[in-house]
């Protein structure tokens, strides 16, 4: 075989990126006669696109082989693959016209498609995780492992809460242990209120800084002065630190001793000026100077704003004096890195005992082991026998979202194949597109995807030619994503990374088609919230276009899961059906899974009467109660599973339940499947018990919603997607790409993309003020935003006919600078005059901007659909939540304690009751003296709204119980009410001495308490009966207590 020509294709979205792929496999499948189809790997990133490209070769290769038109058409294609075409490169640009009429034929493809087949098994259409765990499989005495087994996230999660409580016993026991441990969390803190939060404050840290520290486990790169570019001298501080508080105080004295400047502000702005002075010595968060206005309402200020805002009593001493606190917060910073490096060293030494050196590896875990040098050219050569195939045609898609660990693994099997020489029958073939470049936070570098054509001397093409999208789609990407017109005030460095934006156009047989693009914004009113309006244009559109009906599909995509929420719960409550994609607790989604939860809690702790009330109040009773037929002592049970394991438990309890005369529907027959699935796997494994049972609470599964409802998506979940209708709304405030809540740290790169240092961040008044931070935040904000453009594009490529944008009023106030999502939105159609005089009837929004035929959906007719009531669960009904309230089974509406709670909430309330609820959930007990850092400084609107709550005597006092008193926050109930079906969350409840209070958080609007207790006395009081019957403690001695965030106080409950 001749040399073939290594390429690299930019592809933008919908131009046929699995339709080039899938045509080189075949034409390379042609070219070798059909031998060895095992030396073709293909490497995507998801298990979902592999099975496409699998589909997508089987279907073109039967087609061809299905008769002489089919062979045609394959042909021609193909032919245009390996010969090429004008201006694109082909496999084998020299190929004659006679190998083309002897190889590509129907009997050939036939011949082709029974080879494929035959090998099906053997085809190597994998993603970069599986094929780096059989690479690391076969390496295992290189890497220096006894065995290997792949463990997943929800194992994951309860190994690392091992290795912690395993960490917390030795330092209980070991006093030196105790110190370093003890030292290095608490420098790593950034506030006393945080060391105070121990717990919680150790998990984020983790999960913030453990991957990083196993990509960088070099102590001299985390907080090093040096390699951040400092100098002592520059880091040295003015004043020194025991000097601070006397030449601060003096400053203060100064100010009070000179005359207030004239003027009619003159006097307020010295008392403002000294609240300032004042601040520097009372800050609680580093940073963050705060003062109060004559209002009394919290100022934050910038350094640069005080400058000038008090320019009138500005020293030489004072600006002296801020630069040796901002100095003094620099060299903070730097002992917090290298205290959280330490940190994550005492916890890693544990982990990989518990965990690596036991052969369990997360994909992570084996990139960094193969990235590490030990893929040589010996071992290059022995894979070929220890994994029974060597591979000579890389297919690489989606490179934009390779990692740099990743390319140090895949680069040394693609180097020989480099150079086209003869002998050298092996090719390279790489497709991406860095405009979709939205997993960067994941490791991705679409540098990368840059540098690799001329790093294996890859001939390069493009594709801008969509055959997914009509042209009015497209008319809307064309005017938003050329950022260097429509992002002005963004990063230079985040415009040049986006590079020359290519025109898209569609296909030929989309030309003339009818769809449109549409930008809505709604009104402006003081009656209705702006996600309201929001929510109400989307139903106006679904209902114009009368998507459902005709069975168009319909994707809304959101930036987050919260406001996923707070648009599913608007449509659900106005009557469209929505779903929200994503993944899926099936371990407890269902009354029968919260119930095996019971049981096996019952199983590990069988003296607890709480455990073993739920659990007598569930269905599962006959099967533990005495005397009934199916029942066995907890000793047999116990004595089962210690004997067989968990999956022979499982299968005993599906014997015994079904046995008793229990229906299960098809939803509960499969959540039983995902238990007994589990069982299984821990029965290889060897798990506790209570590792079993955090497995199963933790577990998630993707679940795609039925046909026939509105689909709702974060954008990142989108991509590789397309819908026949695409809705953009904006819910919330108009976030910058570049977040600063979201800045943890800074990694310091050269220019090959390798880490130079890592400093945690210190406050913004620190990294604007000192250079060598600044520049890192640069950097960093061009990053987000880079990041942010490629999101805004993905999420304008989805549509196939149309696309509507929905904004919240806002008035146009000719704003210099886009740096957010919606921002460039607005700035891209500004000049544009494309808006109309169409108004959307119930929400009142007009429309800013428009292309395409308005009517497009006409030519799809109505039909009548039978949606998902006909199959709705007949026992019990649970469907999976965002965030479970009671749901009971069998009630009637007006019996049903959901009732009052279903109408509460708009749609806004649903995330934001999600939010407040998980905060009230961080407090066991509250300590008025030591109070959290999120209480004293809240980050959050749901933080805020708690931590004034929690200023109220009568709510503080439900936090306040007797040391003796149980406290069970978010207790599930999964039990029997006479003949109705319970299935809920208790928010708080304290059991103590005889007695119980059962706390419910409510964030909904309401004028007085009576119309709380209207809605919410039969939810509460179901909640009452239940726990009365579990705990045997009479209804009279459980109180029921409604904490109301809107009114702030509590409603109790009779």
């Amino acid at each position: 075989m001749p040399p073939l020509t290594n390429m690299l294709i930019s592809a933008s979205a919908g131009t046929g990126k699995t339709y080039q792929l899938s045509l080189r496999f075949l034409g390379l499948l042609a070219l070798n006669g059909g031998n060895h189809p095992e030396r073709l790997i293909a490497i995507t990133f998801t298990r979902k696109a592999a099975g496409e490209f699998k589909d997508r070769i089987l279907t073109d290769l039967a087609a061809g082989a299905a008769d002489e038109a089919g062979a045609a058409r394959l042909k021609e294609r193909l032919w245009a693959v390996i010969k090429g075409t004008d201006g694109e490169p082909g496999l084998w640009p020299g190929a004659p016209e006679a190998w083309k009429e002897e190889n590509l034929h129907r009997e050939r493809f036939l011949h082709l498609l029974h080879i494929l087949v035959q090998n099906l098994a053997r085809l190597n259409l994998c993603t970069i995780d599986s094929l780096f765990a059989q690479i690391a499989s076969a390496s295992a005495f290189e890497l220096g492992v006894s065995g290997f087994s792949m463990i997943d996230p929800t194992a994951e999660k309860l190994a690392r809460r091992e290795a912690l409580l395993s960490l917390y016993r030795e330092c209980s026991v070991n006093r030196e242990r105790r110190k370093d441990f003890e030292d290095a969390f608490l420098s790593g803190a950034d506030s006393d209120a945080e060391a105070a939060d121990a717990e919680n404050s150790m998990m984020r840290r983790l999960d913030t800084y453990h991957e990083l520290f196993l990509d960088v486990p070099d102590a001299g790169m985390w907080g090093n002065p040096v390699t951040m570019g400092f100098t002592l001298e520059e880091l040295a501080p003015p004043v020194p630190l025991e000097q601070f508080d006397s030449v601060l105080h003096s400053l203060v004295f100064q100010v009070q001793q000179t005359p207030a400047p004239e003027g009619k502000n003159g006097v307020k702005n010295k008392e403002l000026f000294l609240r300032f002075l004042n601040g520097f010595s009372q800050y609680a968060r580093l940073g963050r100077v705060r003062f109060r206005t004559e209002g009394g309402s919290p100022w934050t200020i910038t350094v640069e704003e005080a400058r000038e805002k008090f320019r009138d009593f500005w020293t030489p001493a004072l600006e002296k004096l801020i630069q040796s606190w901002l100095r003094m917060e620099a060299l903070h910073t730097l002992r917090r890195t290298r205290a959280t490096h330490g940190l994550m060293l005492l916890f890693e030494g544990k982990y990989s005992s518990l965990v690596r050196n036991r052969g369990r590896f997360l994909f992570h875990d084996v990139t960094r082991m193969l990235g590490g040098g030990t893929i040589t050219p010996e071992l290059k050569r022995d894979l070929q026998y220890r994994m029974y195939c060597r591979y000579d045609h890389w297919m690489l898609d989606e490179f934009q979202d390779t990692s740099q660990p990743q390319w140090r693994v895949i680069k040394p099997f693609l180097d020989d194949l480099a150079e086209s020489k003869a002998g050298n029958e092996g090719s390279i073939f790489v497709v991406g597109d860095i405009k979709q470049s939205v997993y960067q936070w994941r490791g991705g570098d679409p540098e990368l995807f840059r540098s690799v054509s001329s790093q294996l001397q890859l001939e390069q093409r493009g594709m801008s030619t969509s055959y997914r999208s009509v042209q009015p789609v497209l008319d809307l990407v064309n005017d938003i994503c050329d950022y260097a017109r429509t992002a002005p005030g963004c990063e230079p460095a985040a415009l040049e990374q986006w590079g020359e934006y290519p025109e898209h156009r569609c296909a030929p047989h989309l030309e003339g088609r009818p769809g449109a693009s549409q930008i809505w914004q709604a009104p402006k009113t003081e009656n209705v919230s702006a996600n309201d309006l929001v929510c109400q244009a989307a139903a106006d559109i679904l209902e114009r276009t009368g998507a459902l009906r005709r069975g168009l599909e319909t994707a809304i995509l959101v930036s987050t899961k919260n406001q996923a929420l707070v648009i599913k719960g608007w449509l659900t409550d106005h009557g469209i059906p929505a779903e929200v994609c994503d993944d899926v607790p099936v371990g407890v989604d269902s009354p029968l899974g919260k119930n095996l939860l019971y049981f096996f809690r019952w199983l590990l702790m069988p003296g607890d009467p709480f455990v073993v009330g739920l659990l007598t109040h569930s269905p599962l009773r006959p099967l533990i109660t005495p005397g009934c037929p199916e029942s066995m002592e907890w000793k047999e049970w116990r004595f089962l599973l210690e004997r067989d394991g968990y999956a022979a438990v499982m299968e005993e309890l599906e014997r015994r339940l079904l046995r008793g005369g229990t229906e299960l529907t098809d939803f509960h027959r499969d959540r039983l499947a995902v238990w007994q699935n589990e069982a299984e796997q821990v029965d290889e494994q060897g798990v506790s018990l209570d590792e079993w049972i955090r497995r199963m609470e933790d577990l998630t599964r993707r679940e795609d919603p039925a046909a026939g409802i509105v689909r709702i998506m974060t954008i990142h979940k989108s991509k590789g997607l397309g819908f026949d209708i695409v809705i953009l709304p904006q819910i919330g405030r108009d976030t910058p790409f570049a977040d600063g809540r979201h800045l943890t740290h800074f990694i310091k790169k050269n220019g090959e993309g390798g880490v130079e240092g890592i400093v945690l961040a210190p406050s913004r008044h620190v990294y604007t003020n000192i250079p060598q931070f600044r520049q890192l935040y640069g950097e960093w904000r061009a990053r987000q935003q880079f990041d942010g453009f490629c999101k805004l594009y993905v999420a304008l490529t989805r549509a196939k006919r149309a696309t509507y944008v929905i904004l919240p009023y806002r008035e146009d106030k000719g704003e210099e600078t886009a740096d957010s999502m919606w921002k460039v939105v607005r700035s891209s159609i500004r000049f544009l005059n494309r808006g109309t005089e169409d108004i959307l009837l119930e929400s009142g929004a007009s429309c800013l901007y428009s292309r395409g035929l308005e009517g497009w959906y006409a030519e799809f007719p109505e039909i009548i659909h039978k949606r998902a009531e006909e199959s709705a669960l007949k026992w019990p009904k649970q469907k999976p939540l965002a965030r479970e309230r009671i749901s009971p089974s069998g009630l009637s509406e007006e019996a049903s304690p959901l009732r009052g709670e279903k109408h509460a909430g708009a749609g806004k309330a649903a995330a934001l009751g999600s939010a407040v609820h998980a905060v009230f959930e961080r407090i066991t007990r509250w300590d008025d003296e030591n109070k959290p850092e999120w209480a004293l400084h809240p980050a959050t609107e749901a933080e805020r709204i708690v931590a004034e709550c929690m200023e109220i005597p009568s709510i503080r006092e439900l936090f306040t119980p007797p040391e003796t008193a149980r406290i069970m926050k978010e207790q599930r109930i999964e039990a029997i009410d006479g003949n109705n079906w319970i299935s809920g969350i208790i928010d708080r409840l304290i059991l103590d001495d005889g007695a119980a209070v059962i706390v419910d958080f409510k964030t909904d609007h309401a004028d007085t308490p009576e119309q709380l207790r209207e809605r919410h006395a039969n939810q509460l009081n179901a909640y009452a009966r239940i726990v009365s019957r579990i705990t045997g403690i009479p209804l009279e001695r459980i109180t029921r207590t409604i904490v109301s965030t809107c009114l702030k106080e509590t409603v109790p409950i009779q």
